[in-house]
């Protein structure tokens, strides 16, 4: 059976339409443009994580271009850079239409929310002022997102967890100790027990006290792609509670002290001690004692 002529040309459309649409395909994915971007920036950062080449740049929020180039710099470059600690620089291209640069522009990296793509985010700067030159180089700003409070507060949690550890220790020790005093002291023995059991609380609020500050670390997802002034309060609150961890660890230096030197003031009182003023730890940039001399 003979085939007419417009078979092969329709195979052959088939064909060519096909090679264009991977070759349209090719030049989308490996980012060449056929047209030279007319404006440029080179953005030095410490860390671009999250960041590669077609990621988006914005200018005052609005989109402004994308990134079409990053490299790492050299020895020679950091050393002559005024930021010792940049390692990478990213080109970025603007489109037409964004207005020129103020020399005052900061770039940090951003991103919507906490799983969405990160973005180059260039603020407004202040108008008619010095505008940058085309293909200038500024200093970047690194993200401040939850693994960079998770490693700033590291520290001082595995402080809390050695405190803890330490009460506990106090506490069973303290239990062993008055249970060879029990047949002696039957009638005080239910006292004894109440006693213990408020001691015990006592060591599981402290222990509420970090979960409540993990729970803070675990909620910073929530902002970390939010306005710089509600990522300000959340540190803000997070400090508060730092504080306060701080004043109840000092204090409760002196139940373990007391404790530790005179176990029997669970059933006899003693003369009432003057703790240090609250005011006094929060100001403190150094260890205090729990007791004023």
């Amino acid at each position: 059976m003979k085939r007419n002529l417009s078979d092969y040309i329709v195979a052959l459309a088939v064909i060519a339409c096909s090679l264009v649409l991977l070759g349209a395909l090719t030049i989308a994915l490996s980012g060449y443009r056929l047209k030279k971007p007319a404006r440029t920036l080179q953005i030095n950062y410490e860390d671009v994580t999250g960041v590669k080449v077609h990621s988006e740049v914005r200018y005052a929020g609005a989109p402004a271009g994308r990134v079409i180039a990053m490299r790492h710099l050299s020895a020679a470059e950091r050393g002559a850079a005024e930021n010792k600690k940049d390692a990478v620089r990213v080109t970025i291209s603007l489109d037409e239409g964004v207005p020129p640069l103020p020399s005052d522009v900061i770039a940090t990296l951003s991103s919507d929310t906490l799983l969405a793509p990160k973005f180059v985010a260039l603020s407004a700067g202040t108008p008619g002022g010095k505008t940058l030159a085309n293909n200038a180089a500024i200093e970047g700003h690194p993200a401040y997102g939850l693994e960079q409070i998770t490693a700033a507060a590291g520290p001082l949690f595995e402080n809390a967890n050695r405190l803890l550890d330490n009460l506990n220790v106090t506490v069973t020790d303290l239990k062993g100790n008055l249970g060879q005093f029990m047949p002696k002291i039957s009638p005080l023995v239910d006292t004894v027990k109440t006693d213990l059991d408020e001691l015990q609380k006592v060591v599981t609020a402290l222990g509420g006290v970090e979960k409540n500050a993990n729970t803070v670390l675990g909620t910073a997802d929530k902002f970390v792609g939010t306005t710089d002034k509600q990522l300000q309060a959340q540190m803000k609150e997070l400090h508060v509670i730092l504080l306060n961890l701080k004043v109840i660890t000092t204090h409760a230096k002196a139940i373990t002290e007391a404790l530790g030197e005179k176990p029997n003031r669970l059933i006899f009182s003693g003369k009432a001690n003057t703790l240090t003023p609250e005011e006094e730890i929060i100001k403190s940039s150094k260890p205090l004692p729990a007791k004023k001399p």
